[in-house]
């Protein structure tokens, strides 16, 4: 936790922690810089509880970038780096249940079936946006015995298989068809907390920044882990 909080390298953080460990607990040691690397390799689920609804999104992490004012005032001189950080998000809570890191080619709704997977027991029902609007994401959700709640795009065709997908469209439809609809739509369904997902994004962001500190992407997997945990231990403490 000391390592993301303080953005501190392995070895900075042996030295840390030995220096307050000197002070608090004398005789305590602390584990060498490279064992450090090998356990946070093992590091579990990131949630126990049962949530009956899950919010599966999307937020990039920059990785190596100029700061957005000398972009804004200068121009962007060099070519920005992202990470997809996927996660499943419990909107009682707002605590983040699952996450995935990848890079910024990696599709959202491939991510659906490892992100549930992490799950310790299904959800009832799991939203997301039109990004996972695919076959694959939706029936890989109606295996794990839950309902899909996702928005169809703009665009969307009718299939005619009758399913909640064609439903959705054809309620869109008889709402009007056009952006209001599609809001009335979510706040009849309740589609409209996925909102409540951007707002565990922006606490996630302020907390520990939007980009991360490890150079090699493994590291930058813990790194996600990592935040994610110390952010659920934040919220449990706030609640």
């Amino acid at each position: 936790m000391l390592k993301i909080q303080f953005k501190l390298a392995y070895r900075a953080l042996q030295g840390f922690a030995q220096f307050f460990l000197a002070k608090l607990l004398a005789g305590s040691k602390v584990p060498d810089y490279t064992l450090m690397c090998k356990c946070v390799q093992k590091l579990g689920k990131l949630s126990h509880a049962h949530s009956r609804t899950v919010i599966l999104d999307t937020t990039g992490m920059k990785v190596v970038g100029e700061g957005e004012w000398k972009v804004k005032v200068h121009g962007q001189r060099r070519p920005r780096k992202w990470m997809k950080a996927h996660l499943a998000v419990d909107p009682q809570t707002l605590e983040i249940i699952a996450e995935i890191t990848t890079t910024s080619e990696v599709g959202d709704s491939r991510m659906a079936a490892p992100l549930l997977d992490q799950l310790t027991r299904s959800p009832k029902q799991v939203m997301a946006d039109g990004g996972y609007d695919r076959q694959e994401a939706r029936k890989v959700i109606k295996e794990k015995g839950a309902k899909p709640l996702i928005l169809p795009p703009k665009n969307a065709r009718y299939k005619f298989k009758n399913d909640e997908r064609d439903i959705a469209i054809l309620e869109i439809l008889g709402l009007g068809g056009d952006r209001q609809a599609r809001s009335l739509w979510g706040k009849l369904t309740g589609y409209n907390r996925r909102v409540l997902v951007e707002t565990a994004f922006s606490s996630l962001k302020r907390l520990f920044g939007d980009q991360f500190f490890s150079k090699t992407i493994e590291r930058q997997k813990v790194e996600s882990r990592f935040r994610c945990i110390l952010f659920n231990k934040m919220r449990r403490l706030a609640t």
